[in-house]
């Protein structure tokens, strides 16, 4: 009897094991950056706290940091910056003025790769120690869109897309906080990005 009990209790645990979360986060591509295309519209990262742990009415409690990591389309980590967002918050950077317009490397890069990790805020936001080596990495924290600079035939136009989340593996996790960390030393006040709320 004892043996079908500890099999039953087993069993039990294994639903709860399966829906454990493992970290995710955002991946997103940029290209004809608006710095190398003359006129070009501005590529635009849109991100939205979708109130999981909070409300506005509980902030601090439900905020979120969004930590954002910008390579150029060598692999180069350029720059990396995190901003703090309230529940139901939206932030929002633009990737040809906010984003890739300080790059360590002095180089504003024509297309490249974003990461987006979300994860509960602390005390302060900050994108070389954001811990994601663990499970705090979390994309259901919120949502994220962007616009892309589409080129074809000399005509230009705009799509945007609301991004999937990707698992994060704990070394690539690692990575990004150990290169934001070198990206913000060597470029002694370059590889730093911003990210700001509408209308403030």
């Amino acid at each position: 009897m004892k043996k079908l009990l500890v099999v039953l209790g087993v069993l039990a645990l294994v639903p709860g094991l399966a829906l454990a979360q493992s970290p995710s986060y955002y991946v997103d591509y940029y290209s004809n950056n608006a710095g190398p295309v003359p006129g070009a519209p501005d590529q635009i990262l849109r991100i939205i706290n979708v109130g999981e742990a909070g409300t506005p009415l509980t902030s601090p409690t439900g905020d979120i940091c969004a930590n954002i990591y910008v390579f150029d389309n060598n692999q180069e980590m350029i720059a990396c910056c995190a901003q703090r967002i309230t529940p139901n918050e939206l932030d929002s950077a633009s990737v040809g003025t906010q984003l890739t317009n300080n790059p360590v490397t002095s180089v504003v890069p024509w297309a490249g790769v974003i990461k987006i990790a979300l994860t509960p805020a602390g005390t302060k936001c900050d994108p070389t120690a954001a811990a994601l080596t663990v499970d705090t990495a979390d994309a259901t924290l919120g949502v994220v869109f962007a616009t892309h600079l589409q080129v074809t035939g000399g005509a230009k136009f705009v799509t945007e897309t609301e991004l999937l989340p990707s698992p994060l593996g704990l070394l690539e996790g690692a990575f990004l906080e150990q290169a934001c960390s070198f990206a913000k030393y060597l470029g002694s006040g370059k590889g730093t990005c911003t990210s700001s709320t509408p209308g403030k």
